[in-house]
C-alpha cells in the first residue's frame, strides 16, 4: 500500500526555541530574518513566532545563548591568566556565532547571561585588587579586542580584502614607495614573510599578551 504524501496542512513539525536558537546561530547575523530560519527548521514563520516575537527579539535571544556557551576560566586563576583567558574564550566564541562581532559591538552588553559574565569577572579583578574602574577598563579592553579581531577576521574571509584587503594595501607598496620610511618598510616585510598572514589567531594571542602586560605595568606605575 503506498504511503500518503505529507501535506503542508498535516501535523506540523514541533520546535522549541532551543531549536530556532539553534538555526539562528548557524545561519549567522548578517543572513538572520524569521524567513531564513522557518526554511531552516522546515516549519512556517507563523510557528517561530509562537516563540519569539520578531527578528530583533531573536538577535537578543541568539546573544544570550551564545554568551551562556562561552567557557569562561576558573575564577581562582591570578587575574592576568584570568584575563588572557577571558579573551580567548570570547574569540572562540563569536567565530562560532558569525556577524555577532559586529552586532555585539554596536549594542553592548545588554542580557542576562553577558551581565553574569561580567558581574563574575568583576568580582575576579576586584578582588586582586583592581578599583571599579581599573576592573571595568582592564575587561573591556580585553573583550572589545576580541570582537575587534573576530570582525576583521571574518571581513577578510568574505572577500572584502581584495588583494591582501584595503586595509593593508600600505603592504602593497613597491620598496622604493616605502624608501622614505625604512622603520616601517622592515616590520611591514616581516609581517608579510609570516606564513599564512594575515594569521589573526596568532596577531590576537600576540596582542592579548601586550594588553594585559600594559595593564599589569599600568597598575605597578601607579602603585
Amino acid at each position: 500500500m503506498k504511503q500518503k504524501p505529507h501535506h503542508a496542512g498535516g501535523r506540523p513539525r514541533l520546535i522549541d526555541l532551543d531549536m530556532i536558537l539553534q538555526a539562528a546561530l548557524e545561519l549567522g547575523v548578517d543572513n538572520l530574518s524569521m524567513h531564513a530560519v522557518a526554511r531552516r527548521l522546515g516549519v512556517s514563520v507563523a510557528a517561530l513566532y509562537r516563540h519569539v516575537n520578531s527578528r530583533e527579539a531573536l538577535l537578543d535571544a541568539c546573544i544570550d545563548a551564545g554568551c551562556a556557551r562561552i567557557e569562561m576560566p576558573p575564577t581562582d586563576l591570578a587575574w592576568s591568566e584570568y584575563l588572557h583567558e577571558t579573551g580567548l574564550a570570547f574569540r572562540q566564541a563569536l567565530l562560532a556565532m558569525p556577524g555577532m562581532s559586529a552586532y555585539g559591538m554596536k549594542i553592548g552588553p545588554t542580557t542576562p547571561a553577558a551581565f553574569t559574565i561580567i558581574d563574575s569577572s568583576m568580582s575576579v579583578l576586584l578582588q586582586a585588587g583592581f578599583d571599579p574602574a581599573e576592573a571595568w577598563d582592564a575587561f573591556s579592553i580585553v573583550v572589545d579586542h576580541a570582537f575587534f579581531n573576530v570582525q576583521l577576521q571574518e571581513n577578510y574571509a568574505a572577500g572584502e580584502q581584495q588583494n591582501e584587503a584595503d586595509g593593508y594595501k600600505v603592504l602593497q607598496l613597491e620598496d622604493d614607495e616605502l624608501s622614505a620610511y625604512p622603520s616601517m618598510k622592515n616590520v611591514f616585510h616581516v609581517m608579510m614573510s609570516e606564513p599564512g598572514f594575515p594569521d589573526f589567531e596568532r596577531s590576537y594571542e600576540r596582542q592579548l599578551s601586550w594588553l594585559i602586560a600594559g595593564i599589569a605595568a599600568r597598575r605597578s606605575a601607579t602603585g
